[in-house]
Parts: C-alpha cells; structure tokens; sequence
C-alpha cells in the first residue's frame, strides 16, 4: 500500500500527471479512513503514527514520480530550444548568405558601371582638351608703380599697428590695478 503504482503507460506528462493526481487523491481518503479507525482502537497514538509514516512514504513517492516528470519536462524542453535555435542559425546564416550574394552581385555591377563612366569621361576629355601646360601665375593686371604703393600701405599699418600695441602696454603698466578705483560710500 506505501507503494504507488507502476508509471501508466501514458506517454503524455499531462495525463501522467493527473493520474498520479487521483492516485494520490485515493490513497489520502484511505490513509484519512485508517486514521479514524485508528480513533477506535486502544493504542490510538500508535496507530496514528503507523498511518502517517505511511502517508508520508506514500507522499515522497509521488514527489519522487512527479520530478521525474518535471525533469523529462526540463530536458524535452531543452532539446526544443536548441532545435528552435539551430533552426534559426540556419535561417539567418542562410539569409546572410543571400544578401551578401546580392550585394556582392551589386556593388560588382556597380564598380564596374563606375569604371565605365570613368574610362568614357577620361577619353572625353582627351578627345576635347588638349593637355595643358602649367603656366606661371596669372599677372594681376597692376603695374609696378601700384604694387610698388601697396607695399608702402601695408608697411604703414604694420607700423601703425606696433605703435598702438606699445600704446596699450605703456597704458596697462601705468595703471598697474588694471581699472580705475571704485567711489567711496557714503
């Protein structure tokens, strides 16, 4: 009676599992028969005893046939995954295959179009320009006696400038606070 019955036949784990249910159903209201039995005997304590140690063997037998169970449950689980996940590796590695084909077949076609415009543009311009020389700088148009007053104003700021710049330095030294003095309070 402390045994539970050998594993049904069943191959589903859900049916596995409601038969170990009613099993266990049945043992409880028989196990809960004997204890109220046991209410009429002499050495009650005793034999309460006895029906509960036999309970729960009876129980981690059960516990025992469900991870069983639970475990099978884990692993078939397992093995889903890993095939949903191969699955996947080989339809991405197979899409990535098929894009990289397109775009090599693309930028193929597309190298080889711009090598065309290139080789046309290239005889078009042979064909029109004759090759040019490097000539020295194009003359500006100003004569001497201009360029000549040009430098003689830029030499007149540059000085200029120097000059303000000594001004400036003169002034800061002069007042060395570097501002005027604030007004007193009144």
């Amino acid at each position: 009676m402390a045994e539970p019955p050998a594993q049904p036949a069943v191959a589903e784990p859900d049916l596995q599992r409601q038969h170990i249910n009613a099993v266990r159903k049945e043992k409880l209201t028989e196990l809960a028969a004997q204890d109220t039995a046991c209410l009429s005997r002499f050495s009650v304590t005793d034999c309460q005893n006895k029906v509960s140690v036999r309970r729960r063997q009876m129980l981690s037998d059960f516990r025992r046939l469900e991870a069983r169970l639970d475990e099978v449950d884990r692993r078939q689980k397992g093995v889903d995954q890993l095939q949903r996940s191969q699955e996947k590796a080989v339809d991405r590695a197979q899409r990535a295959s098929e894009v990289s084909a397109k775009t090599d077949r693309h930028t193929q076609e597309e190298r080889q179009k711009e090598l065309d415009e290139k080789v046309l543009s290239h005889k078009k311009q042979a064909k029109t320009e004759p090759p040019s020389v490097p000539a020295m700088k194009a003359a500006t148009g100003l004569d001497a006696e201009t360029i000549e007053k040009n430098r003689g104003a830029y030499a007149e700021k540059q000085r200029a400038a120097a000059l303000r710049r000594q001004d400036r330095e003169k002034r800061l030294l002069d007042n060395v606070n570097g501002s005027a003095p604030l007004p007193q309070s009144p």
